[in-house]
């Protein structure tokens, strides 16, 4: 092989390996964001925070949907744990379903975007639980 042969070619691995980071970090970012938007377990500051942006609140009211939500959250919290490993269950075979259409390349890179987001959520989950 030539050297500039071998140049294109180092440069070509260069640029998909810069691609797939810069891609990663972006899927990473509106995961992040897109699970926050529909998230009421995201966190009851971040709910509240979202409501202040969205709606412009003002402190008091802050303080009144904050109580609300504490309130009702053992409630919810009490409706959804007996579906709660039905859920899990179902989500599992879902992303077995998904990741039995993948090549091996493209099962690897869904593995890392679950753990990512299962990272999250886990995260997340353990905020509310302060």
């Amino acid at each position: 092989m030539t050297k500039s042969r071998l140049a294109a070619t180092g440069l070509l691995a260069l640029a998909f390996a810069l691609g797939a980071l810069a891609g990663g970090a972006a899927t990473m970012l509106a995961d992040r964001q897109s699970h926050r938007a529909h998230s009421w377990r995201g966190g009851r500051e971040e709910f509240v925070q979202r409501l202040e942006e969205e709606l412009n609140l003002t402190p008091t009211q802050s303080a009144q949907i904050t109580d609300i939500v504490r309130r009702h959250e053992p409630a919810m919290d009490s409706i959804l744990a007996p579906v709660r490993p039905q859920f899990t269950a179902e989500r599992l075979a879902v992303r077995g379903e998904i990741k039995a259409l993948l090549s091996a390349d493209q099962a690897r890179r869904y593995d890392i975007m679950i753990a990512r987001r299962d990272s999250l959520h886990a995260r997340e989950a353990g905020k509310d639980a302060r």
